[in-house]
Parts: C-alpha cells; structure tokens; sequence
C-alpha cells in the first residue's frame, strides 16, 4: 500500500485500507474504486492522505502490532470520556481503563513488531487518534524497557488521557487556528495540571497515571511546565509520553498539512536529544518505530531507487529493499534485493515523494 495526500489522488484508484468515520461508520472500504465524488467527500471531511494500492507492493504485507478493532474502541472510549467531562462535568474513565488493558494485551503479544504506518483521520477526531498513539507508542517503549505489564498498564492509562486537562480549557482558545497570545498560552499550559487534578480524584485511576498528566510538558533541561523537572526527576513513564506526544503530533495529517516523514521526525527529535528529551528514553523509542516503514520508496547514496520490504528490530535504520532500478535510473524486471545491514557503504538518503512514486517506470505499465 502507499500513502497518497488527498489532492493527488484519481479516479480508479484502490483503496488499500478501510476508512472509518468518528462515528466508526465505514467511509470507504478496502479494495473501493475510487471516483471523483469520493475524492471531493475525503475533502470535505478534512482527510489529508488514504493509502491506496500500488502494483509494486501488491505482495508485501505489514505487520500489525495493534488490530484496527482495538484502536478504534480505544478512541471512542477517549472521546467520550473527554465529551462527558466537557458537558457535564462529570469524569469517569471506566471505558479507557479497560481500553488501556486491552491494547496493552495486544502490544505485549505482538511487542517484537516494529511501529510501521500511521492511522488516517479525520480532521475532527484529531485529539482521540493522537491520544491513543501516544499510549501505543509510549506503551511499546516501556515494555522493552523492561517494565511489567502492571506497570504497562498506568503508563499506557495515563497517555491515553493525558490531555484530559483540556477539556477545562475555554474552546475558543483550544480550538483558534492561529497562534496564542502570551496570556492564551499561560491559560493553555494550565492544562496538565487540571489534567492531574481530574485524575487523581478519579475513580480506580491509579497516581502515578495522573502524574503523566502532570508531566508530559516537563524537559530534559528544565525548560518544561509546570514545575521545571529536570533530568531523572521527570517519571519515566512521563519521559516516554512527551516523547510519543511530540512524534506523534509532527507525523500526523491535518487539514492543513501533511505529516511529516518518519525519517525527518526522527531528525527533528534527535536534535532535541538532551534539552527536551531523555536522551536513554530517545534511544529506547526509536529502537522500535521504523524510520524507513514497510512499503516506503527510497532514494539511496548510489541512485538507485527502491522499496522497504522488512525492517529488522536491531537496526530500523538498515532495512532490506527490494530494488526498483539501478544507479542509472534503468527498472530492473528481477526482485533484486539489497540489505542494507551487509552492504554498509549503500544508505538511504530520502524518501520520494509521490509524484516520483507515480513516474517510476514500472507504475506506468
């Protein structure tokens, strides 16, 4: 499958993934014809990419470390936990923990499965797609940093929630397109301390989950609110959140943008090694999220193009390719691969984009 942004796709294309509403109405079902008014009605509802079919990776497949299933369950739960506490004052997170457990259940089944694709949204569900990311993502790091399921679980509670603090931040400034005042983002900021507030006097929600409420903005160097950690004084569980909170939030599509690629978000966060983030828990995250996922066309040192087929779990960064031309420019008709664990001196240097996804010579056949 590849991921195409909404404005370069056309009629006839295959829909390689189901699309689900906010609702969890299907939208389009995996193998649909795309037509023009589907297109247009992707739009308007603010989807920014699908994934649709592609003739190179008809045969490659991508592991699941959570099934689709899950995921939905576990925003739905969000955002009614968020709805309820915004109309009518009233928290109760009953549905979250058990959608908690049950994506932990499945990250530790499936926890040497690396993170490969992002899930597509539409625009209004932003908030309880990306809180159930980051619970994946920080849920995924923890496990291999050694912590219990037990543990699992109030880590993975607390980033699903995380943000439940916002649900007392006036709308007008939650949801304004442009930038804040001084004054708004003060008001904004107040967020993860509200968010610890509602936790800890909720039922059955353990301290330490609301502590990564209260956490999740501190900094590696101090720079943080709302009470300026610094370094080791900052939960652990908080440290990974903050880390899947802002991955997350660059890598995602919104109405206005794309998201950005894996292998420039990682660039992004590793320049923030240190200052904003645990340099031990950086490490740790990226070690199990594929940089080059599974179906990315990439441009290599050498010129030659190919395509991501696996990714091994030591080294996400040397993944096996299957190669679509040589250095030349000229398609190669044979699977020829190359694994970039043994050839050392060929790396990637980008991924394409879509449009010289579309120009390769075997699409147009």
């Amino acid at each position: 499958m590849q991921k195409l942004p909404i404005t370069d796709l056309k009629a006839g294309m295959l829909t390689a993934r189901s699309i689900l509403g906010t609702d969890g109405r299907l939208l389009l079902a995996q193998d649909t014809v795309l037509t023009t008014a589907y297109i247009e009605r992707m739009n308007e509802l603010g989807i920014a990419a699908i994934y649709v079919q592609n003739p190179y990776l008809k045969d490659i497949k991508v592991p699941e470390l959570v099934r689709d299933e899950t995921r939905y369950v576990a925003m739905q739960a969000v955002k009614e936990c968020f709805a309820t506490l915004r109309d009518r004052q009233v928290f109760s997170a009953y549905a979250v923990i058990a959608a908690a457990d049950q994506l932990v259940e499945e990250i530790v089944a499936n926890g040497n499965v690396l993170v490969h694709l992002t899930d597509i949204r539409v625009h209004d569900d932003y908030t309880f797609a990306h809180s159930v990311n980051v619970a994946i993502l920080s849920a995924l790091t923890l496990l291999h940093m050694g912590y219990k399921e037990k543990d699992l679980r109030i880590a993975t509670l607390g980033a699903l929630l995380h943000d439940v603090g916002k649900m007392h931040i006036p709308l007008e400034i939650l949801v304004k397109p442009g930038g804040l005042t001084t004054a708004e983002m003060d008001i904004m900021r107040q967020h993860a301390e509200l968010g610890f507030d509602i936790l800890r006097h909720g039922e059955k929600i353990p301290l330490l989950s609301a502590h990564v409420a209260l956490q999740h903005h501190e900094k590696n160097d101090g720079s943080g609110y709302p009470r300026g950690l610094i370094g080791d004084s900052i939960h652990p569980f908080a440290q990974v959140t903050s880390i899947a909170d802002v991955y997350d939030a660059v890598t995602s599509d919104r109405p206005y943008r794309l998201g950005m690629a894996p292998d420039h978000a990682y660039d992004l966060l590793q320049a923030l090694s240190g200052s904003h983030f645990s340099p031990q828990a950086l490490t740790e995250f990226f070690a199990h999220l594929a940089t080059y996922p599974i179906g990315s066309f990439v441009c290599l040192n050498t010129g030659a193009f190919g395509i991501v087929v696996d990714v091994p779990s030591k080294l996400p960064c040397r993944p096996l390719l299957q190669l679509v031309t040589d250095e030349t420019g000229l398609p190669l008709s044979d699977h020829v691969t190359l694994d970039l664990t043994e050839n050392l001196t060929a790396k990637i240097i980008r991924l394409l984009t879509p449009k010289e996804i579309s120009a390769l010579p075997l699409c147009q056949a």
